[in-house]
């Protein structure tokens, strides 16, 4: 009867301990999750790294957002949610090393610029402090070069841009269209239909994908593509660190292995796949894309010239010699 008795507490124990090792991690969600980034980009990620940790490691999605879009860092930080994933220039200057692959024309393609954007990361931006010591980042990435759509007209040269009211992505595009003598309006994308639709805007800043994605397609005429975009966004996932500290040192590795540039690349190649089917999807819409000629590329360069040399100068502060962290972007890229 002893023995008998014996065996249930061990057995008991082993299925307690073994409950105990199964972490639940709390993956913040703002957007829909059905949206492509989410539901085949994310969440395979993190089925992925179940299976690498043999399931001890679960990361679910929470129902709804625990905090706007500008919080998600702070939210990791406080570790209101376990991990985090957003926009660098959602919170304006706090993250001035990001704003190098929201350049202009400085995009190759979000599959080729995320793999790039973390090298540089780990090599020149990691060890600056560019993220708060109190989160673990699991990667950094792009989407894809962002260009010029309107309901208006064909953009075909810099003077086309005169008088048009377009919604801005962020401070670069801002300064862009206020050289080219557009009208620029910052507004969240969640706004851009009706504000199309009321004439609020007559075009915006955008990625393919993202017209045919939020269901705004039919509400634009005219894309002008730009070699390299007029701008492109950067991306943080990161993990509280405290959580993180806390998980065995088998399961960190395991998902390590999975994150930095596998997940640089996972993301990135995702969405510039979505991108490339977006294009056509526009195309196939009736929406009317031009590229902009040489002489209109060699004007929009001369007028904003100015900012990348003020972003090399910005980050100075920050010991990152700027040129050198552009030019291995683009090198990196480049090999891809």
């Amino acid at each position: 009867m002893l023995r008998k008795l014996t065996i249930g507490a061990a057995a008991l124990a082993l299925g307690a301990s073994t409950a105990a090792a199964q972490t639940t991690l709390r993956f913040n969600n703002w957007i829909p999750a059905t949206h492509f980034i989410i539901a085949d980009g994310y969440v395979k990620y993190f089925e992925d790294i179940a299976k690498a940790t043999e399931g001890r490691i679960k990361i679910e999605l929470t129902a709804q957002s625990l905090g706007a879009p500008p919080r998600q860092m702070q939210l990791a930080v406080d570790g209101i949610a376990d991990i985090a994933w957003g926009v660098h220039s959602y919170t304006p200057g706090t993250y001035p090393l990001a704003e190098m692959v929201e350049l202009p024309f400085i995009g190759h393609g979000a599959d080729k610029d995320s793999v790039a954007y973390w090298r540089v990361y780990k090599a020149m931006f990691e060890k600056t402090g560019m993220h708060p010591a109190t989160v673990h980042t699991l990667a950094v990435h792009v989407h894809p070069p962002g260009h010029v759509y309107n309901s208006k007209q064909a953009i075909k040269s810099v003077e086309d841009f005169k008088g048009l009211k377009l919604r801005t992505a962020n401070a670069t595009t801002t300064i862009a269209f206020e050289k080219f003598g557009a009208v620029p309006i910052t507004m969240p994308v969640t706004q851009l239909r009706d504000s199309l639709s009321k004439g609020v805007v007559d075009g915006t800043m955008f990625t393919s994908e993202g017209f045919v994605n939020f269901r705004i397609a039919d509400m634009i005429k005219h894309g002008t593509l730009i070699e390299g975009g007029l701008y492109s966004q950067s991306f943080f996932i990161v993990m509280n660190k405290k959580k993180w500290d806390s998980l065995p040192e088998k399961d960190r590795a395991a998902i390590d292995k999975l994150s930095g540039e596998a997940l640089a690349r996972r993301i990135g190649k995702r969405w510039q796949d979505e991108e490339n089917a977006g294009h056509d999807k526009l195309t196939k819409a009736g929406v009317q894309l031009v590229k902009a000629d040489a002489a209109m590329m060699a004007k929009m360069k001369e007028a904003l010239a100015h900012i990348e040399k003020a972003w090399i100068d910005k980050v100075k502060a920050n010991g990152v010699d700027g040129a050198a962290a552009i030019k291995m972007l683009r090198e990196e890229a480049a090999k891809m």
